[in-house]
């Protein structure tokens, strides 16, 4: 269906305006078109108004919203595989957990949208030509005009954007974090001052991407294109660029992760330290405070870090096994690869740290004891391809938890709260929640 333009009072041509039972009949008759029933018709909304409606939960597969205005519309849940938004104005539109796969939001308006959690795997957001309807309804090529996208101010929290094709929509000051760029396009992109923490950029292509001020703590690049890309100023702590194609990068004013080797620190020695401050409850030694430091590959097999704090770091590969960590704090550390076998985690916070492939196997992360309700806090944390087989998560904070490609082998997460968690892909035989 295509938009027949009403005159309003004023003798201005405007759209018609769905109404939510109006909008209910019409989804209903793409329903029993998607199933090849009778009555059926493909949901065409071509320059309809049809803002602050529901659309959540439905099948939308090959639905056309060309040109329309859902400025506030829900549509959660929803499954819209190659649905287009061409030129749709969908300001501060919810899409969380919808599935968009090869969705079309080329000269869209996403400014302010809700995208968390959503699978925008070869999406296609950027820059097209915007034609605008006559009075008639129909397309009107004389009035076409270069039309760019814009989703700045958007959340992608959590979304899977492989492959995606994104150009130069993204905007300033958007969240990305945790969000799963591989293979991506974009080049040209200003993200400008956006949370990319956690967010995966492995072989996307980032030339001339700018990516200046950005807040990426425990991002990875892994054979990304990086092509003129702009850091400047950039937070490039806990950052994994290992195996990243760098080319003319500006990276003046970053921060860089600090190197203890080079100003003579001495980990042993602080270890120690902090073992006397626990053992004396403070009187004597030093707490373990470090902030921004790599400890890539370093060997804290069963050391005692109880109560340390260790925020923005990279363990990279790091040996924590048998460890002491209860309490500690790891927020927005980087553990790609690292051993955590056997540690003792009670109360420890993992929050947005970065575990990619790391090995937590039979790690009990909600022990018991007198205060149970002191369970590891993993919320926000990046762990696509981690090993939590036989791990005992029961009453873990696991909020927002990028689990894909997890190993959940008889791993238990009764009572845990994984609210908005991705387990999508992950190993999950015995797996009880």
């Amino acid at each position: 269906m295509t938009a027949t333009l009403v005159t309003s009072p004023t003798g201005r041509k405007v759209p018609p305006k769905l109404t939510q039972p109006m909008l209910d009949k019409l989804l209903d008759a793409h329903a029993r078109w998607l199933g090849s029933k009778p009555g059926g018709r493909r949901l065409v909304l071509k320059f309809f108004e049809a803002s602050h409606l529901d659309f959540n939960d439905r099948d939308l597969t090959d639905a056309e919203f060309v040109g329309g205005s859902f400025v506030e519309s829900d549509f959660s849940r929803a499954k819209l595989l190659r649905a287009s938004f061409y030129g749709a104005d969908v300001r501060r539109a919810y899409f969380i957990d919808a599935d968009m796969t090869r969705v079309d939001f080329r000269a869209a308006c996403l400014a302010g949208a809700d995208l968390e959690g959503a699978l925008l795997h070869k999406a296609d957001l950027r820059d097209g030509v915007m034609v605008s309807a006559g009075d008639d309804g129909e397309l009107d090529y004389a009035k076409a005009a270069a039309a760019t996208t814009d989703a700045s101010g958007a959340r992608f929290v959590g979304a899977q954007m492989t492959e995606a094709r994104v150009g130069r929509a993204i905007g300033n000051k958007t969240d990305l974090t945790n969000c799963n760029l591989a293979n991506a396009s974009l080049v040209g992109a200003d993200l400008t001052g956006s949370d990319l923490t956690g967010a995966i950029f492995k072989g996307a292509d980032l030339t001339e991407t700018n990516m200046s001020n950005c807040v990426l703590g425990g991002a990875t690049f892994a054979d990304a294109r990086m092509t003129r890309t702009n850091l400047e100023g950039a937070d490039l702590a806990a950052v994994s660029l290992e195996g990243a194609f760098m080319q003319e990068v500006r990276m003046a004013h970053a921060k860089y992760p600090v190197d203890p080797l080079r100003i003579g620190f001495d980990l042993d020695a602080a270890v120690a330290a902090h073992g006397r401050w626990v053992d004396t409850e403070g009187k004597e030694g030093v707490q373990l405070a470090l902030e921004a430091y790599d400890f890539t590959g370093v060997d804290l097999a069963g050391a005692r870090l109880s109560a340390s704090k260790f925020v923005r770091c990279t363990f990279r590969k790091a040996d924590f096994s048998g460890a002491d960590l209860a309490f500690a704090n790891f927020t927005g550390c980087q553990f790609v690869e690292a051993r955590l076998t056997g540690i003792k985690a009670r109360g420890a916070n993992f929050s947005k740290a970065n575990l990619m492939g790391a090995d937590l196997s039979a790690v009990p992360l909600a022990p018991g004891g007198p205060r149970a309700s002191w369970p590891a806090r993993l919320s926000d944390v990046q762990a696509t391809g981690a090993k939590f087989a036989g791990a005992k998560m029961s009453d873990a904070n696991l909020r927002r938890a990028v689990l894909r490609g997890a190993d959940m082998t008889d791993a238990d997460a009764r009572g845990a709260d994984l609210a908005r968690a991705d387990l999508a892909k992950a190993t999950t035989t015995n797996f009880r929640r």
